[in-house]
């Protein structure tokens, strides 16, 4: 009751002197309705956003205010309004602004006078990134979308979700933002509602689009230092806003790609700040186009007030329209204390007073304390800004300028901490259980038509399924066993208890294959996982596998146990009997084995059966450091072909033995092999983050990796047969060498210290590819050498190099330009062992063609000679 009372209390202090509300519609001068227009009281840094149809409404206090009407396109309109005890009703018509060609001093080269805005705005880039140190804001965002196509495969079972062809769902929220640079965000969702099935509760990934940095999201920004060598621009028009002439500046992409917007950019004269944005991105099968307008929200500060992205997706049959808006209100901002914000205060006074020297203007108790070299700095940046005909180097040299100079002075640089504070939304309490008067008073954009509905039709199935009925029969239906699971499988899923629980289903493709050992086999795995809000994870995962051919079951059960999620600590074992690829690390994918064998008669893949039982452990000894370790115990025996069935058989082959060509016999014959490995791999520097008391390694980073793994095969334990030790070192690295490219290495080098006794299942195999086709190989693969040919106990050395970029050498063409999705790769790989030296081999890709498919060109060569030449379809399945 006393918590009641409290906030209660609460909201009528909240609402004290707001409960008067300033309500109308936005239109041109036609009478047609302003979509997402803003409205902003520079006096309370408050305001709105109207909706689709031009409403709006907004809550003030009593009393005089001047509010500011704007939308790109418009000239603002600035109201006064008088607000008393009572509500009032106002409709605006906003004017199409005018354009005025600017009078301009041609350059000799006859540049387009926006290159010199373009030029001062991208060195004052850093200065406006940086300017606040730290705000806090009030933001309201709304998503809409709605169906406008599906295919008919997925209709009967989307429409069982309540997905349907012109169908719109909503989704909004308030939010109390926090932030500190240089990316601290602190997020507290205070309500959130939603017509569709999820909740969404994180506004920042678009209000936070940074025009001035956009390459962390994979674009190329207009206003980046390298935007000169992708984009032209040119000066449509000025126009005047609240006091300032505004630049009106045409982004022209000088190449189409995925990367590049183009479209409307406006800056501030004499200030150079961003003004508004109206951009266009084309992705793959999608088309965005955002709109971005700032206000004052302070002296000399202009902070983004209003947002809208309209999104339209089409690909694969699918087709969806979007929209979200979001509306910034409350600002309240601490100018960075680092910084030297006189750049703005003599750029105003300049404007104001362009006869006088501003050097006379300049702090002299400060000028005396500068060091001779900061004075000298201080002077270029000053220099450069007043000139009118900077050119592309000066705009660089003059970015570079203000970057040091708005640095803070540090003695030592400060290294990056290992560990990611991933910053996490905090939901408050009761923010989903707001009803819907708490929504009309609250909601800064009023819905549509389309989203009212949206939401009546919500609300009526949230009363369905809050009922304990239907709690309870979802939960019956997520545990309870029916025929048909067996046909289909099932994946239950125990939530009290943070289990599951998962059946195969013996109607799958992909759970039936063929070779010529073991004929047709059905496999058949089960998998059960528990685990706890400590890091620990346990998991049992039986396993069979029935040959028909063979007529034989081979039956396998692992299972493995976290029991330190912070030092990524694992213990498991493995055992059972298995028919096994010579090559089980690097061997061809058992469903293309089965396809070449059925429709050409190439069985490529060679099997061995193994008994077996196996033990391993993990665990990182320091951060980036891990060590694992396994012993294993196999009774390994030779198995021969047993079926000898195709559907076509082009080329009149014959099947091969499973006695891998050239490979003595006596290396596949029955053995035992009892084997120790051990294998250390060191990241320096290797980032994390902690994820309920797990640790998580960053999978993107650019530091080396460096391993080194002993293999040991150690004679009469169990009758073992094998003695042999294996020493190998291997480094691998992934560098970004610019935009949207990157250079992948690996090396790996290895000697047998002895070789008394050994079998093939012991030889070091090597990643090869021989068909034509290859299904989701890994980058690092030999494509014209023979499976188990090149296999060795020699030493042996391996390199692999790629480049990949969205534009190297055919994207530069027209007819290829504008195919968003494609890359392209260049590699080259090296091999040499005593039987296979210096093996190379040269090619060239384009890869996520339909997203799919990639398709390679290569060459190799023995020495200098060249050897084979072979066109590669890869489909990343």
């Amino acid at each position: 009751m006393t918590k009641n009372l409290l906030f209660l209390l609460f909201c009528c202090l909240s609402f004290t002197g707001y409960s008067q509300q300033i309500s109308g519609k936005i239109t041109d001068t036609d009478g047609k309705a302003i979509p997402f227009a803003n409205i902003y009281i520079k006096e309370l840094a408050t305001g709105t956003t109207s909706n689709i149809d031009g409403q709006y409404h907004l809550d003030l206090p009593v009393g005089e205010w001047n509010l500011q009407y704007r939308y790109l396109g418009y000239k603002t309109k600035e109201v006064k309004v008088t607000m008393g005890e009572n509500d009032l009703e106002m409709d605006v018509a906003l004017a199409s602004q005018t354009y005025q060609l600017k009078e301009v001093k041609v350059l000799a080269s006859g540049e387009d006078p926006a290159y010199f805005v373009m030029r001062k705005a991208i060195a004052m880039g850093d200065y406006y990134t940086k300017q606040v140190s730290e705000y806090d804001n009030m933001v309201y965002l709304k998503g809409s979308g709605k169906i406008t196509s599906v295919p008919k495969l997925f209709k009967k079972k989307l429409a069982e979700e309540d997905i349907t062809v012109g169908k719109t769902f909503v989704t909004e929220n308030i939010s109390k933002i926090h932030f500190e640079l240089p990316n601290k965000v602190e997020e507290e969702v205070i309500s959130m509602r939603s017509s569709g099935l999820d909740e969404q509760a994180d506004p920042m990934q678009f209000i936070t689009t940074n025009l001035y940095n956009t390459r962390d999201d994979g674009f190329i920004s207009p206003l980046d230092r390298s935007a000169f060598s992708v984009y032209k621009f040119q000066l449509e028009s000025v126009f005047e806003d609240q006091g300032r002439t505004i630049n009106r500046i045409k982004v022209i992409p000088k190449r189409k790609g995925k990367d590049l917007f183009r479209g409307f950019l406006n800056i501030a004269e004499t200030y150079w700040n961003i003004h508004s944005a109206d951009l266009k991105l084309s992705l793959p099968m999608t088309e965005v186009h955002m709109h971005q307008l700032y206000a004052p929200v302070s002296d000399g500060v202009w902070m983004p007030v209003s947002f809208d992205f309209n999104i339209k997706f089409k690909g694969m049959g699918f087709g969806l329209n979007a929209m979200y808006v979001a509306s910034i209100k409350d600002y309240k901002v601490i100018l960075n204390p680092d910084l030297d914000h006189d750049y703005l205060k003599q750029q105003e006074l300049a404007r104001k007073q362009e006869e006088q020297n501003i050097s006379d203007l300049t702090n002299e108790e400060e000028s005396k304390v500068l060091s001779a070299k900061e004075k000298k700095r201080k002077d270029e940046i000053k220099t450069l800004l007043e000139k009118n005909d900077m050119n592309n180097s000066e705009m660089r040299k003059l970015y570079r300028l203000m970057e040091k100079d708005n640095q803070v002075k540090r003695k030592e640089k400060v290294k990056q901490p290992l560990e990611i504070k991933i910053e996490k939304v905090k939901v408050a309490k009761g923010a989903k259980d707001k009803d819907s008067l708490y929504w009309a008073e609250m909601r800064p954009i009023p819905l549509s038509d389309d989203e009212k509905i949206s939401f009546i039709k919500k609300d009526s199935i949230v009363i369905v399924r809050n009922t304990p009925e239907y709690k309870d029969s979802v939960r019956r239906a997520n545990r309870e066993f029916k025929f048909k699971h067996i046909l289909w499988g099932k994946y239950y899923k125990y939530k009290e208890e943070n289990s599951s629980l998962s059946t195969p289903a013996l109607i799958g493709l992909d759970k039936i294959s063929y070779n010529t050992v073991q004929g047709f086999t059905f496999n058949a795995p089960f998998r059960y996982t528990k685990k706890d809000t400590l890091g620990h994870y346990f998991s049992i995962a039986p396993d069979f596998t029935y040959a028909f051919s063979r007529k034989h079951l081979d039956f396998s059960v692992g299972s493995q146990y976290r029991y330190n999620g912070e030092k990524r600590s694992w213990i498991g074992f493995k055992a059972g009997s298995e028919a096994v690829d010579f090559n089980a690390r690097n061997g061809i994918d058992p469903m293309l084995n089965a396809m070449s064998s059925l429709y050409f008669k190439d069985n490529y893949l060679k099997l061995y059966d193994k008994n077996y039982a196996r033990i391993w452990h993990s665990t990182d000894i320091t951060n980036g450091l891990s060590l694992h370790t396994s012993l294993e115990y196999a009774n390994r025996k030779q198995l021969y072909n047993t079926n000898s069935w195709y559907i076509s058989d082009p080329d009149d082959n014959e099947y091969t033995s499973n006695i891998p060509e050239g490979i003595h016999p006596e290396l596949v014959k029955d053995n035992k092999a009892f084997t120790f490995i051990a294998n250390l791999e060191y990241t320096p520097h290797h980032r994390y983050y902690m994820d309920k008391g797990v640790k998580r390694m960053t999978w993107y980073h650019n530091q080396p990796t460096f391993g080194l793994t002993y293999k040991q095969g150690i004679k009469d334990i169990f009758d073992s047969e094998t003695d042999y030790s294996l020493l190998a070192a291997s480094v691998k690295q992934s560098l970004e060498m610019g935009f949207n490219d990157r250079l992948e290495y690996k090396i790996k080098a290895g000697t047998y210290l002895s070789n008394k006794q050994s079998f093939f299942a012991d030889y070091k195999h090597f990643n090869t590819s021989k068909p034509t086709v290859m299904i989701g190989n890994t980058w690092d693969s030999f494509r014209l050498l023979d499976f188990y040919q090149h296999s060795t106990t020699e030493d042996y050395l391996e390199a692999h190099l790629q480049y990949t970029s969205d534009r190297l050498l055919l994207k530069r063409l027209p007819i290829l330009n504008n195919s968003l999705a494609l890359q392209e790769r260049v590699f080259a790989n090296y091999l040499t062992h005593e039987n296979k030296e210096n093996y190379w081999e040269v090619g060239y890709g384009l890869s996520q063609i339909f997203l799919l498919l990639d398709v390679e060109v290569v060459w190799s060569f023995d020495g200098k000679n060249h050897r084979d030449t072979g066109v590669k379809l890869k489909f990343n399945l």
